[in-house]
C-alpha cells in the first residue's frame, strides 16, 4: 500500500509538470513574430534587422539587450547558433531556410499574411497559439482586452468629435515621388479603420497584404476625406513640390495629414497602435 501511495504521488507530480519547459532563449526573425512575443510580455534574445525595426516599426518597444539576428532575408546563421537558442520563429520567406535553422534550434513558421485567410483575425490566433507555448496564455487574454478597451476608448473620441459622420480615410506610405502603398482588404491599416467604425476612402482589392502599388496620380480618386501618409519617407520634400501633387484635390481641400512611424504587417499590437494614430490625426485635423 506504501508502495501504491508513493507511485500514484509521483503520477500526480507528473501530470502537474508540463513536459517540457517553455521556451526562454527565442529568436525571431520576423517583425511580425517579435511583435507576437513582445506583445506576451516576453523579452526575444535577437531579434531580425534590428536596427531598422527601431525605425521603422518603433512600438513594442524593444529592450536594450536585444541582439541583432543578421536581416530578414539573411540571417546569421553562425551568430544565431552561437547564441544557443531554444526556438526560433520564422515566416514564410526563410522557409528555405527552416531546416538549416531546425538543426541549431526548434524552428517555428507562422504564415500571418495569406490571401486565403483574414490577416487580422489570423494574428490574434498565431499571437494565442504562441502564448500557449509559450506557456503565457494569461498575459495574452490580458493583453487582448487592454487593446479592446483602447479601441473603445478611441472610437469614443471620434464620436465625440464627429458624431455619427467620421470622414473616411486613405492610408497610404509613399515608394517615391510618383507611387505609394494603398492599403485596402485584408491589410491592417483597413482592419484598424473598420475596428473605428470608419471607411476607406481608397479601397483596395484584396490581396496576401492587403497592399497595392499604385501611382501618385491615382490620389486624385479620393473625392471626399483624409490622406493619411506615414513617415517615414525621404523625399517628401520632393513629392510635395511636384505640379502632380499640388494638383490632387485632397490636396487643394488641405486633407492631407502626416502619421508618425507605424508598422503596417505587424499583428494585434500593430493595428491598435495604427488605429491610435490615426484617431490623433482626425482630432487634429481642422478643415
Amino acid at each position: 500500500m506504501k508502495h501504491l501511495k508513493s507511485l500514484l504521488l509521483c503520477c500526480c507530480l507528473l501530470l502537474s509538470t508540463p513536459l517540457f519547459a517553455a521556451p526562454k532563449r527565442i529568436i525571431t526573425l520576423s517583425w511580425e513574430a517579435t511583435e507576437y512575443v513582445l506583445a506576451l510580455g516576453v523579452t526575444p534574445l535577437a531579434i531580425a534587422d534590428r536596427n531598422d525595426y527601431q525605425q521603422w516599426v518603433i512600438a513594442p518597444t524593444l529592450p536594450a539587450q536585444v541582439l541583432d539576428a543578421g536581416g530578414r532575408l539573411e540571417p546569421n546563421l553562425e551568430r544565431i547558433y552561437a547564441l544557443k537558442p531554444d526556438l526560433i520563429i520564422i515566416n514564410p520567406a526563410l522557409a528555405a531556410m527552416q531546416g538549416n535553422l531546425q538543426k541549431i534550434a526548434p524552428t517555428i513558421l507562422l504564415d500571418s499574411f495569406k490571401a486565403e485567410h483574414n490577416n487580422a483575425v489570423a494574428a490574434e490566433q498565431l499571437q494565442r497559439q504562441l502564448a500557449i507555448q509559450l506557456e503565457r496564455t494569461e498575459q495574452h487574454t490580458a493583453f487582448m482586452q487592454q487593446q479592446q478597451a483602447k479601441i473603445d476608448d478611441l472610437r469614443r473620441l471620434i464620436t465625440a468629435r464627429y458624431g455619427a459622420n467620421p470622414p473616411p480615410v486613405c492610408v497610404v506610405r509613399f515608394a517615391s515621388p510618383t507611387s505609394f502603398w494603398a492599403y485596402g482588404e485584408n491589410s491592417m491599416p483597413e482592419a484598424a479603420m473598420h475596428a473605428l467604425g470608419l471607411q476607406n476612402a481608397c479601397p483596395q482589392a484584396r490581396t496576401a497584404w492587403g497592399t497595392r502599388l499604385r501611382k501618385t496620380p491615382d490620389l486624385a480618386q479620393i473625392k471626399q476625406g483624409l490622406l493619411l501618409h506615414i513617415a517615414p519617407f525621404a523625399r517628401q520634400a520632393e513629392l510635395f513640390r511636384s505640379p502632380v501633387w499640388q494638383a490632387l484635390p485632397v490636396v487643394k481641400q488641405n486633407a492631407v495629414l502626416a502619421l508618425p512611424p507605424v508598422w503596417t504587417q505587424g499583428g494585434v499590437y500593430s493595428t491598435t497602435r495604427l488605429a491610435e494614430v490615426i484617431t490623433v490625426a482626425l482630432l487634429s485635423h481642422q478643415p
